[in-house]
């Protein structure tokens, strides 16, 4: 008896992983496609490629008040070609205290994801406010089914 219980269960289970999630491929209409494209000439997003560049290039000119998340990116040690690279903007949302939240993905190296809080001072001015660390818990092989058509664009890169 125990041998039949124990051979069914794998028969059972079998159906089951045929109709496991299949990752499916973004594909924006295109209004939402040029709604998508509006959040790579916002001054945040142009402001955190301003950074990166700063940071990468000259490390000792990154703004006082960008000093934060440049340490932040000191303790992550990333290769300099990674942040070099070009990146999709993941997401762009506001942050309940002020600022918009900048995740932005490497091209080359998308399990590479970096959420940067971004802020517009009074003057009209930015300021990279922090570089959040989270548990990034995509699986990289379905992320990038998914983001196919975004990760690797020609004119959607900052």
């Amino acid at each position: 008896m125990q041998f039949r219980t124990i051979f069914l269960l794998p028969l059972f289970l079998f159906p089951l992983l045929g109709h496991a999630q299949v990752p499916k491929e973004l594909v924006l209409n295109k209004e939402q496609l040029a709604k998508y494209g509006q959040s790579y000439k916002t001054g945040e997003v142009i402001y955190l490629r301003k950074f990166l560049n700063t940071y990468v290039g000259h490390r000792d000119e990154v703004s006082p008040v960008d000093e934060r998340a440049a340490k932040v990116l000191d303790s992550l040690a990333l290769d300099k070609k990674i942040l070099k690279g070009k990146f999709m903007v993941y997401q762009y949302s506001n942050i309940i205290g002020g600022g918009k939240g900048v995740s932005i993905v490497s091209q080359d190296h998308p399990e590479v994801i970096l959420d940067f809080w971004v802020y517009k001072i009074e003057d009209g001015a930015y300021e990279v406010r922090d570089l959040l660390i989270q548990d990034d818990k995509r699986d990289i092989d379905s992320f990038k089914i998914t983001y196919r058509n975004y990760l690797h664009h020609k004119t959607l890169a900052m």
